[in-house]
C-alpha cells in the first residue's frame, strides 16, 4: 500500500473506531435505559399488587363484616318464624281444643236423639260382608268399575 492509501485507511479505522465506541456507549445507554425501565415497571407492579392486596384485604374485611350483619339478619328471621310457628302451633292446639269440646257436647246431645237400631247398621253391614265376603267383594268390585267408568269419562 502506498502512503497515500494508509491515512485514508487510518481514517476509516478511525471512523470506525468511534462509531464502534458510539455502538457501544448507545447499547450502554440503551441497557441503562432497560434497567431503568425495568426498575421502574418492577415498582409499579409492586405498587399493583400492594394495591390490590390491599383492596382484596378491604373487600375481605368488608365482606366479613357485609357476612355478619347478612348472619345476624338471618338469625333475627329465623327467630321471628320460630315465633310465628310457635304462635301457629298454640292457635292450631286451641281450636283443635275448641273443636273436639264442641263435638263432645253435639256428640252428646245428638246421642239421646239416635235410635240404636240406626247406630247398630253399620255393624250389621260389617257383619254382612264378614259372613258373605263374596256377595260383598263383587258389590265393591261393581262400585270400583262404575265409579271408573264414571271419572273416565270426564
Amino acid at each position: 500500500m502506498s502512503r497515500a492509501e494508509r491515512p485514508e485507511h487510518d481514517r476509516f479505522n478511525e471512523v470506525a473506531d468511534a462509531a464502534r465506541e458510539k455502538a457501544a456507549e448507545a447499547e450502554h445507554l440503551a441497557a441503562e435505559k432497560t434497567a431503568e425501565m425495568r426498575r421502574i415497571a418492577e415498582e409499579k407492579a409492586a405498587e399493583v399488587a400492594r394495591r390490590a392486596e390491599a383492596k382484596a384485604a378491604e373487600e375481605s374485611r368488608n365482606a366479613a363484616a357485609a357476612t355478619a350483619e347478612e348472619q345476624r339478619i338471618a338469625e333475627e328471621k329465623t327467630t321471628a318464624a320460630r315465633e310465628k310457628a310457635a304462635e301457629a302451633i298454640r292457635q292450631a292446639a286451641d281450636l283443635t281444643d275448641q273443636a273436639t269440646e264442641q263435638a263432645r257436647v253435639a256428640a252428646e246431645r245428638v246421642a239421646p236423639a239416635v235410635s240404636e237400631p240406626v247406630a247398630g247398621q253399620f255393624h250389621s253391614l260389617a257383619d254382612a260382608a264378614r259372613h258373605r265376603p263374596v256377595p260383598a267383594a263383587a258389590l265393591v268390585a261393581l262400585s270400583v268399575f262404575v265409579l271408573w267408568r264414571v271419572l273416565r269419562r270426564r
